[in-house]
């Protein structure tokens, strides 16, 4: 992954790496069908004009800022009470 995104960089291309991503359909599902979509993280730089570090580290960003912020709550409290879990079967 590239060491730095700017900013910019993100607000720039976030939604267009979004938009042509796997990543998406995640969480629109079947709603709509997009032409431009399940493209590799390659084939979106090649697209875009940016390197492909760079399509990841965008994609990567932008993935967790789709996530709403109690799914890490939620996540973490599930992570503890697994290993509370597991360490009581000792």
């Amino acid at each position: 992954m590239e060491k730095y995104i700017s900013p910019e960089l993100y607000d720039r291309y976030k939604h267009q790496v979004l938009e042509m991503s796997l990543a998406v359909q995640n969480y629109v599902g079947l709603q709509h069908v997009r032409e431009t979509s399940c493209l590799t993280d390659a084939e979106i730089a090649e697209k875009l004009g940016l390197p492909r570090e760079q399509v990841t580290g965008i994609r990567m960003i932008a993935e967790m800022d789709l996530m709403p912020a109690d799914t890490w709550i939620n996540s973490d409290a599930e992570k503890r009470r697994k290993c509370r879990d597991s360490f009581s079967k000792r």
